[in-house]
């Protein structure tokens, strides 16, 4: 029996490879779309900075860009995972794409992961035209006190936000009324989800402090400027994390299995 479970182990790991490289090469094969979020980030940085003048703040200082920056990026992760690769799982299961999938794969999980990883990588494309941005408008070089911390910060930010897209369109597959699961992932992610720093006000950091969804975006802002934003060691907030991004792909794996299952053995879409 051991043979056939390495046969089965390597066959799933060539799917999940074919799946990265599917997903990298659709995700690049558009690089018009590329150039324009390149070239159209400047713009929406230039039209908050005149909404902050607007509002009598004429001038910042270059730690409060840093942390501008580190903002934007969280609040570009969370918007291209949550209504890009989850919005995109909704409209391959209303095109019915998941039921063909079904039929030369072992399952959705490994598609699910495959496109996951190849979509982590093109957001470092965000990433760059963020920092082009911030050095175009204000000349900010950027700073990086503890780069291995953020590596790691970043990977466990982008697999979180991959876990809570993928539950957030199956739970939208299930209940059919896509507006209601959506509002209240607009509203509460951002808030619950470490996007907003903690030196916004007091009320913020108790909520950064007690999310655990939230430590790897403070840890991404923690490790770049070199300061504690909640009052606990960066070993626990890294075990924290770790936990946390455990225990969503525990309940992501279950629910993506309910759902294959349910799709397999009585062609409905859905969890229930």
């Amino acid at each position: 029996m051991q043979p056939s479970r390495e046969i089965s182990g390597g066959g799933a790991l060539n799917e999940l490879i074919v799946e990265v490289w599917r997903g990298l090469r659709l995700l690049l094969s558009r690089p018009s779309l590329i150039l324009i979020n390149v070239l159209t980030a400047p713009l929406w940085l230039a039209f908050f900075i005149l909404t902050l003048r607007g509002f009598g703040v004429l001038s910042l200082g270059r730690q409060i860009l840093q942390l501008f920056l580190w903002a934007a990026y969280a609040f570009t992760l969370y918007s291209s995972w949550l209504w890009g690769f989850g919005h995109g799982l909704i409209q391959e299961s209303s095109e019915g794409i998941l039921e063909s999938l079904m039929s030369i794969t072992r399952g959705l999980l490994n598609h699910i992961i495959g496109w996951g990883i190849a979509y982590a990588i093109y957001s470092l494309l965000d990433f760059a035209a963020l920092i082009f941005s911030f050095y175009i408008v204000f000349g900010l070089v950027l700073e990086i006190r503890h780069p291995l911390i953020l590596a790691l910060s970043i990977v466990l930010a982008s697999f979180e936000l991959l876990l809570i897209s993928t539950i957030y369109a199956m739970l939208v597959i299930r209940l059919r009324s896509s507006w209601v699961i959506t509002n209240i992932m607009q509203f509460l992610m951002p808030v619950l989800g470490g996007l907003i720093p903690s030196e916004t006000n007091k009320y913020v950091t108790l909520i950064n402090e007690h999310s655990p969804i939230a430590y790897p975006f403070v840890l991404m802002r923690e490790s770049a400027l070199g300061y504690l934003e909640i009052p606990i060691p960066i070993p626990y907030q890294l075990i924290i994390s770790l936990v946390t991004v455990l225990l969503l792909f525990v309940m992501t794996a279950l629910l993506v299995r309910l759902f294959d299952r349910r799709l397999r053995y009585e062609g409905k879409l859905g969890l229930a």
